[in-house]
């Protein structure tokens, strides 16, 4: 059974373990996929097509432009009935994310740096997130043949038109996100809905819940809303990048809300030199 005083979550080795006291926070990670296999061919020409284009764009996204730093603002509301506010507490990171692949591999890596930190007065076990940024990897051409995908209506957003895409994780093996409890992994299996840019196939939006039950464990909603914008640096081609992810998270006695906002894109790059002395 889940509760605040037994749930600590940590990401794989490809990620820096971040400290959560047990007993103070509930912490949720999304982890690097790994070891993928090469994804199938989807039903139906059309849909196939669409998955094709979106599946290049991630890859071409990823393989062009693998590290990039921010600003990212977190608040962490603990809420009780009528969704009133318990306790909330903000914080502020410089934020690195970054991803390398090789072959049929893929690593990422996440680091924060907290620069603020504020909270109201008492005490509450808050739900920790992170790793969010990167559900568009589902989409990769490596991870495709994890999930099952459904075209959908397209909805207009101010009268310019998405696709829609429902998609829904049929493999376990290299969960996109992992909850452990205690010393024990439990992988997280997502379906939801991706809105996609059909003039540069960039996802735009991804809303998922938990695909299967937790119940058993005491946890009866997990939800994630992700949205993107797109990023120019120096007059560049836009880079699609979250800006906003909300996640909301239920037990029977618990109701969480948490809110993550990135701002202030900047391309990370570590310059080296090296000076070689004359031979004497």
């Amino acid at each position: 059974m889940i509760n605040s005083s037994s749930i600590l979550a940590t990401a794989s080795n490809h990620w820096p373990k971040r400290g959560c006291p047990v007993g103070a926070r509930l912490c949720l990670a999304l982890v690097a996929l790994l070891a993928a296999t090469p994804a199938k061919a989807a039903t139906g020409s059309t849909l196939a097509d669409l998955l094709d284009h979106i599946g290049r764009q991630v890859e071409k996204f990823w393989s062009n432009f693998p590290s990039v730093t921010c600003t990212e603002s977190v608040t962490q509301s603990k809420l009780g009935d009528n969704n009133k506010v318990l306790f909330v507490q903000h914080q502020t990171f410089d934020y690195l994310i970054a991803l390398q692949s090789s072959g049929q591999e893929i690593s990422v890596d996440e680091s924060r740096l907290e620069k603020v930190h504020t909270r109201s007065k008492g005490k509450a076990s808050l739900l920790e997130t992170n790793g969010f940024g990167i559900f568009t990897l589902l989409f990769h051409p490596l991870y495709q043949s994890r999930y099952q995908f459904r075209q959908l209506p397209d909805e207009s957003l101010q009268d310019h038109r998405l696709l829609r895409i429902a998609f829904q994780q049929i493999s376990r093996d290299h969960p996109l996100s992992v909850l452990q409890v205690r010393e024990l992994e439990y992988p997280l299996q997502w379906r939801g809905t991706a809105w996609i840019d059909p003039a540069s196939w960039a996802v735009v939006r991804i809303q998922a819940g938990l695909g299967d039950s937790m119940a058993d464990m005491g946890l009866l909603r997990l939800d994630a809303d992700v949205t993107y914008s797109d990023v120019r640096f120096n007059g560049s081609t836009a880079y699609w990048l979250p800006a906003r992810a909300v996640i909301d998270a239920e037990t029977k006695r618990q109701h969480w809300h948490n809110t993550h906002l990135f701002t202030g894109y900047k391309r990370f790059a570590v310059d080296t030199d090296v000076k070689i002395s004359a031979p004497q």
